[in-house]
């Protein structure tokens, strides 16, 4: 009996209740319209092994740029055409760029790396502009989602929600009350705990994401039984059988 008890209870479990995959929940109270402060990634600090796009330009036409591509107009870059003209910052936080040399660009934001390199420029051009971005971004989703994999991104921001998006969504067995990321920041890798169901998450510092982010959506515990393919059961089946065993059982107790 107390297996049936047990089939029976796993057959309701089956069923994830919406309070577990729903996002972004709201409390009864508040009001329809909610709105939160949108952090975006100004302060974003450039990192070992980074990918950047360097753009050099004078705005003296009469000068000669050396840093200028041949016959090509920066300006009509696309943000996917960057990765192809990217310096990758080194183990010790610098980029080799011609006629410069070796500059420090570890724990600089982009503006801030654009002004340094502006003023490294001055010997060379005459009211150079510059322009860095971040290229060949990653981001890596992992767990219960539909494609877990690392995924490119060209844009410079991602917030987490497009990042699962690219992963396929998190399948039904994944608890989006218990996201995992990872992040490395200088010489520590940090791990924060996250809770998509809850508004709160668009007005953290963790919407948007950094490169080389890493998520990991955890099971819900349904998961973790080994309980994950029930649309592949006969449920008609399994349930006429449990119910006809109670009913057998009742009405041998009452006979007896």
């Amino acid at each position: 009996m107390k297996k049936i008890y047990f089939l029976f209870f796993i057959f309701l479990a089956s069923c994830v209740p919406q309070k577990k995959i729903i996002y972004l929940q709201s409390k009864e109270d508040a009001p329809q319209d909610e709105n939160y402060p949108n952090k975006t990634k100004k302060d974003t600090r450039i990192e070992a092994f980074d990918q950047l796009y360097i753009s050099i330009n004078s705005l003296d036409q009469a000068g000669y740029n050396p840093f200028k591509l041949d016959g090509t107009s920066t300006n009509s870059l696309s943000e996917s055409s960057f990765s192809v003209l990217n310096y990758t910052v080194n183990d010790s936080g610098n980029v080799f760029l011609p006629f410069l040399g070796r500059v420090k660009l570890q724990g600089y934001t982009l503006d801030q790396a654009a002004e340094l390199i502006q003023k490294s420029c001055k010997k060379i051009l005459n009211n150079a502009a510059v322009t860095v971005h971040f290229v060949n971004n990653t981001v890596t989703v992992l767990g219960e989602v539909q494609r877990p994999g690392t995924y490119n991104y060209p844009k410079s921001q991602l917030n987490i929600f497009k990042a699962i998006g690219l992963a396929g969504d998190i399948n039904e067995y994944g608890n989006r009350k218990k996201i995992l990321l990872i992040r490395e920041q200088g010489d520590k890798i940090y791990k924060y705990h996250l809770d998509l169901t809850k508004n709160e998450i668009i007005g953290s510092d963790f919407y948007y994401l950094r490169p080389n982010d890493v998520i990991y959506i955890q099971p819900l515990w349904i998961r973790r039984w080994g309980v994950s393919k029930f649309n592949d059961l006969p449920f008609t089946v399994l349930f006429t059988g449990i119910t006809t065993a109670i009913t057998t059982y009742l009405l041998y107790k009452s006979l007896k």
